[in-house]
């Protein structure tokens, strides 16, 4: 094989950003290495590539690493090598490398391969990955709101029900250097981006469902990255008037409850599609739907709902009544009593092929389903 070595990037980018050396400079290669098809080195490549500007320099160049740490959950430990789908090997030896040989792929010439084993890290420790096997399951496995979609694919990272582009609070394009409270997670990873007490989805001050859009003091900042929204002096998470409207943040009405629907149109989304999966559910300003992983939902016409795990089957009952913003449904299952009760409909949502229905209790509790249909 022709393998390829990076001098420095400067004089990669000289020489049409190639090197190619000789099938006899072994020294770039270990000979201990197997290199393998690998349909998860492609996916890291792409991944890495929605982090780079046009110019291909990183969005995030004080933290390049996060291009795949914050989406992969894990970085290269460095060296490793990879091989176009001509047949040359690379041999990477930095993140910044990483996005020369990133920026070479084209259409008919791409990264397709990587030299097993090599090493990761990931949590400050440095792992072996020895097989096309584990490569796939260590790139599935960074799921920051446990929803059963790994970060890479999540257009939401964090369920707060922002999607990640629209937590890119400078306007870059890229949201990976986007980090209100400096405390190591980005916005769209970070549940209360502004470390102020209020969880993001509660900074929503005008009530339109869509809490990256207000800016109640006008001072550039969204609210939910802005600690003191109202710029009154008073931290948003001790404020009962945030946006300094004169009624009480309870008293906002800004729940979003669905104005215009019916209990038949929860029906017919709830009976159109099956396998529903618990996307979120929010008690007692507490997350707790990780614990419901696994568990999937089916809404039937007679008014049954069965749930199953790879474990057990569950069955109880659903109703639905009401019309405008006051549709409710009521869920009575006997083992789950975290989901028992009177729900108030707030959205039915359509999206990338993803249909999501959200509820509210009046105590504030919170529930989503998600299904592919």
């Amino acid at each position: 094989m022709k393998t390829l070595k990076f001098f420095s990037y400067t004089l990669l980018i000289s020489v049409l950003a190639i090197s190619c050396s000789s099938n006899n400079d072994e020294s770039l290669i270990d000979t201990n290495q197997s290199t393998e098809k690998s349909a998860s080195a492609k996916t890291v490549v792409e991944v890495v590539k929605s982090h780079l500007k046009s110019d291909g320099t990183f969005y995030n160049q004080q933290f390049p690493e996060s291009s795949m740490t914050f989406d992969l959950g894990f970085q290269f430990a460095f060296p490793v090598t990879l091989s176009f789908i001509n047949g040359t090997e690379v041999v990477v030896k930095s993140i910044e490398e990483l996005a020369v040989v990133v920026n070479m792929n084209s259409d008919t010439n791409y990264i397709d391969g990587i030299s097993f084993p090599f090493k990761i890290e990931r949590d400050g420790a440095k792992e072996t990955v020895s097989s096309e096997i584990d490569f796939s399951i260590l790139l599935n496995s960074k799921d920051t709101d446990s929803d059963g979609i790994p970060n890479y694919q999540d257009t939401d990272d964090d369920g707060d029900g922002a999607n990640d582009i629209d937590e890119d609070a400078n306007n870059d394009g890229d949201s990976t250097n986007d980090d209100a409270d400096n405390d190591g997670l980005p916005n769209y990873q970070d549940t209360d981006s502004d470390n102020d007490g209020q969880l993001d989805q509660d900074e929503d001050n005008d009530g339109d469902g869509d809490f990256t859009n207000d800016d109640s003091d006008n001072d550039g900042s969204p609210d939910y990255t802005d600690t003191d929204s109202d710029n009154d002096g008073i931290d948003d998470g001790d404020d009962n008037d945030d946006d300094n409207d004169g009624t009480n943040d309870e008293d906002e009405g800004n729940d979003n409850y669905c104005n215009n629907c019916t209990a038949d149109v929860i029906n017919d989304a709830l009976l159109n599609c099956t396998n529903w999966v618990l996307d979120e559910l929010e008690l007692n300003n507490i997350y707790a739907h990780s614990q419901y992983n696994g568990y999937t939902f089916t809404f039937n016409s007679d008014g049954s709902v069965v749930v199953k795990n790879s474990n057990n089957e569950i069955n109880g009952t659903w109703s639905s009544t009401g019309t405008g913003n006051n549709v409710t449904i009521v869920i009575t299952l006997s083992s789950l009593i975290d989901i028992n009760g009177t729900w108030n409909l707030k959205e039915i949502d359509q999206e990338n092929g993803l249909k999501e229905i959200k509820f509210k209790k009046q105590n504030g509790d919170e529930l989503s389903f998600k299904s592919n249909c």
